[in-house]
């Protein structure tokens, strides 16, 4: 069989041009004819067909993908055959590899390595969670879009942590660049395996080159086990310094406890860069202050982002999402507010709603959003059963890859176990958790909390 331009799959997606090229697959952009999208599809390589190991490696891929969801993680839309030969179809992400970036930058800037990185660390905690281990983590396997948004791919040699493994006695999966000292070893990859994997992505990112790159790959394996990572630039900031050397630890127990907690450290830095983006009537980039909700909302989606925002009597951070170049649409539940602020700040699209009775077409609106924003308070006024209505409607007006930014003024555990249950009764899953919308940590004298939810 031959794969070209113009061959339909499964009767629906049009292969438009040849992408990439792995070991296990070639991987097209195509169009869904269905639904007029660009899509990515993933075609098993007619060489490896015969060889049952990578068939059932390329149907546990699509296993796996279809269990995580994720914004920092390429969507998996569909899965089947075609002519006897296994395929994948994926959201299709506009921009390059982080592997094509590294080539032409050579080395990139710490701000840039802070955002990657912390987006990959994100990626990889929602797998964990879900109970998946990556294997392959390399600059090859990350994709970044012109919005500076980070996609994790090719889940080929990822493997359910309570899975029987498909590797052969004594064969090692993974590049040995990027492969840890217990693996090199010949031991079971674990969650702490994908992180030394990301410390060393994030050293070549800022050096140019791999700590660890010998001769042969034997060479290059056993110098993860022996060789002390190569020492970072001192000019370097000090906390990246050491959360990479903390990755780069031999042992995996001496490494960071989660993915989730290497994002906490490169991230908190990274929220202090200071936007920048064109002002009206000027043709220069300048920064701009902005609500600290509206600056981490920002970090997350596109640009000129469909957002929805949900906050009290003011609209600081409605106003400051428009300034940035958002598209916002804000309710509030105060109609004569609502009037006053129309004609205060006609950037954003205000309306006079109950959260309860929040939809699409309430909205008069068709397209789902980006993501939306609930700050403010307003989630403490209501009671359980209308907390799961609100946040049901509210999940059901963002499209698969959205968000939901939720502010709780709590300072409870019970409170914030209720919050978290009611989302997930909702049909949304907790991505990560934030003491304040600067992304620090989780803290016991916290008094406000920030829940980054999706959909399932």
């Amino acid at each position: 069989m031959r794969l070209e331009a113009g061959v339909v799959i499964g009767e629906r997606y049009e292969l438009v041009q040849s992408v990439a090229s792995g070991g296990m697959g070639d991987v097209w952009r195509a169009r869904d004819r269905v639904l007029g999208r660009p899509v990515a599809v993933k075609m098993m390589r007619p060489d490896v067909i015969a060889e049952p190991v990578f068939a059932e490696r390329f149907h546990e891929e699509a296993i796996l993908m279809a269990g995580l969801s994720h914004h920092n993680i390429a969507t998996l839309f569909d899965y089947g055959t075609y002519e006897g030969i296994a395929y994948l179809v994926m959201e299709f992400v506009e921009g390059q590899s982080l592997s094509a970036e590294l080539r032409e930058a050579g080395v990139l800037p710490v701000e840039r390595v802070r955002a990657v990185v912390a987006q990959m660390a994100l990626a990889l905690a929602a797998a964990h969670e879900a109970g998946v281990v990556h294997r392959d983590v390399k600059p090859a396997n990350v994709l970044i879009g012109p919005d500076g948004i980070v996609k994790l791919t090719d889940f080929g040699i990822a493997r359910a942590t309570d899975a029987a493994g498909l590797t052969r006695t004594g064969e090692t999966l993974g590049t040995p660049f990027y492969l840890s000292p217990e693996r090199a070893l010949g031991r079971s990859a674990t969650p702490a395996s994908d992180i030394y994997a990301l410390g060393v992505v994030a050293h070549e990112l800022l050096t140019g080159r791999r700590p660890f790159d010998r001769d042969t790959p034997i060479a290059t394996a056993l110098a993860h086990v022996t060789d002390p990572p190569p020492t970072l630039p001192a000019a370097l900031p000090d906390d990246l310094i050491r959360i990479i050397g903390r990755c780069l630890a031999k042992e995996p127990a001496d490494r960071p406890a989660s993915a989730q907690e290497v994002a906490y450290a490169l991230g908190i830095a990274f929220a202090e860069v200071p936007l920048m983006r064109p002002v009206p009537e000027q043709t220069r980039l300048a920064p701009i202050s902005v609500a600290p909700e509206a600056r981490l909302v920002d970090l997350m989606v596109r640009r000129k982002a469909r957002i929805l925002v949900l906050e009290a009597l003011h609209a600081g951070g409605a106003l400051g999402l428009a300034t940035i170049g958002h598209t916002v649409w804000a309710v509030q539940t105060d109609a004569e507010n609502v009037k006053r602020l129309a004609a205060e700040v006609p950037e954003v699209h205000f309306f006079a709603l109950d959260p309860t009775d929040v939809t699409l077409s309430a909205l008069g609106q068709v397209v789902p959003f980006d993501l939306v924003l609930w700050s403010g308070g307003l989630i403490g006024d209501l009671s359980r059963v209308e907390r799961v209505i609100a946040l049901k409607g509210l999940s059901e007006t963002i499209g698969p890859s959205g968000r939901v930014v939720l502010e709780l003024p709590l300072t409870t555990a019970r409170q914030f176990a209720e919050v978290t249950e009611d989302a997930i009764a909702a049909g949304l899953v907790l991505d990560l958790t934030l003491s304040g919308y600067d992304l620090r940590p989780p803290s016991d004298d916290a008094t406000t909390t920030v829940l980054l939810l999706s959909r399932r």
